[in-house]
């Protein structure tokens, strides 16, 4: 508990600022030391709250990335284009004023996406039709298993 002086309405153990000239230079030096402490001690507390703000927020980020990630799968992205998205679609266009994705802005992000880049969207539905032979071995019965004599010709 403080004391206070019920006439200053000041702390004990405080000196006024109009005062401060009367007092010993010992005084005003343990003062300032004093002084300078609790700021360091502020500033050493402000370091800590700033990285742990950082932390949490590449965290949240990357729940971010990460929903965005499914909602572009959905729409078709293909897998292989997923680490490509965060250089076509600006993360921070996208979300509400919640932090979290707007529904609206990733559709018309993902559609403008699709229109200006398809190559990085899978291709659906559509078939390639090939003459060449399956590689499934399905085809193709062989009477004996290949030896490596059979490969080097020997």
């Amino acid at each position: 508990m403080v004391d206070t002086d019920a006439s200053t309405g000041m702390q004990t153990g405080e000196v006024a600022d109009d005062q401060l000239a009367q007092l010993p230079a010992e005084r005003l030096a343990q003062m300032l030391r004093d002084k300078r402490k609790a700021e360091a001690n502020v500033r050493a507390r402000l370091r800590d709250v700033e990285g742990e703000r950082d932390k949490l927020s590449g965290v949240v980020t990357g729940f971010q990335r990460s929903a965005l990630n499914d909602l572009a799968t959905e729409a078709g992205v293909a897998p292989t284009a997923l680490t490509d998205l965060d250089a076509h679609l600006q993360l921070d266009q996208i979300l509400g004023d919640d932090g979290t994705l707007d529904a609206a802005k990733t559709s018309a992000a993902l559609s403008s996406l699709r229109s200006e880049r398809p190559h990085l969207f899978t291709q659906s539905g559509a078939a390639i039709a090939s003459s060449a032979e399956s590689f499934t071995g399905s085809q193709t019965d062989f009477q004996h298993a290949a030896t490596w004599g059979d490969v080097i010709g020997g």
